[in-house]
């Protein structure tokens, strides 16, 4: 019966001899040199195919590991009564190379690791977004004067409220009048005119609710780019009018 044994692979000498080292279960601090000689000289044997470029590597660190061997098997310096191995350990150098190259095994293990695990993500492209300021939909006007006409006219109507005389009557309640339903109103008052006075569109009837869903009606429209707002002067009158790419406006 012919048996085959599968030879590990393994990145250089250094990788071998740690590979032995755990193996073997020892502390790298006290690396009991014959054993790992023997095994890492049989691991040499065993290789089938020789590349001289890789082989060449393995075969110094044998000569090294057989040198260290040597010296430590030298006899007991009678003289200081000392030994080789007490004055100066001749597996301190290589274990010092050693523990680098763990290091930075142990490095490239977990830059390893990261990369595998980046490619498992998959990242969602930037998106650029445009604004379109090419045309501006309020001219020589800015939002806070807008903002500040509607609260005159609130003012307006809780005075107008406030002052007007109670009669024992009775309230007819009006059916609440949508933001689209305004937005449709202010739009087929444009067809028939050119213009729109803002305070036009809130008479002194208008109710709270409904003078509140007039505005965010023409904020809607201006959103939208359906018509633009005008003030030739400083606290002139605010006008809505159609909105045209041959006027700038906000």
């Amino acid at each position: 019966m012919s048996y085959k044994i599968k030879i590990e692979t393994f990145e250089g000498p250094f990788d071998l001899l740690l590979h032995l080292v755990e193996k073997n279960q020892v502390d790298i601090y006290d690396i009991p040199i014959t054993k790992i000689t023997e095994q890492y000289l049989d691991y040499i044997r065993q290789l089938n195919e020789i590349d001289l470029e890789v082989t060449s590597e393995f075969l110094l660190m044998a000569a090294t590991l057989i040198e260290i061997k040597s010296r430590m098997l030298l006899p007991v310096n009678k003289g200081t009564g000392v030994t080789l191995e007490e004055e100066l350990d001749p597996r301190g150098d290589l274990v010092r190379r050693m523990l680098e190259y763990k290091k930075f095994k142990e490095i490239s293990q977990q830059l390893k690791l990261r990369e595998e695990y980046s490619n498992k993500i998959i990242s969602k492209k930037r998106e650029e977004i445009v604004f379109d300021n090419d045309k501006d939909t309020l001219k020589d006007i800015d939002l806070d004067e807008l903002i500040s006409a509607f609260n005159k006219l609130i003012f307006r109507q809780k005075t107008i409220s406030k002052n007007q005389p109670v009669h024992n009557v009775r309230k007819i309640h009006r059916d609440v009048v949508t933001i689209e339903e305004k937005i449709t109103e202010i739009l087929c008052l444009l067809e028939h005119s050119i213009s729109i006075n803002f305070n036009e569109l809130f008479s002194i009837e208008t109710s709270k609710v409904e003078l509140i869903t007039t505005f965010l009606a023409i904020l809607e429209l201006i959103k939208i780019k359906k018509v633009m707002i005008v003030q030739d002067l400083c606290y002139s009158q605010i006008i809505i009018m159609p909105y045209s790419n041959n006027i700038r406006g906000v």
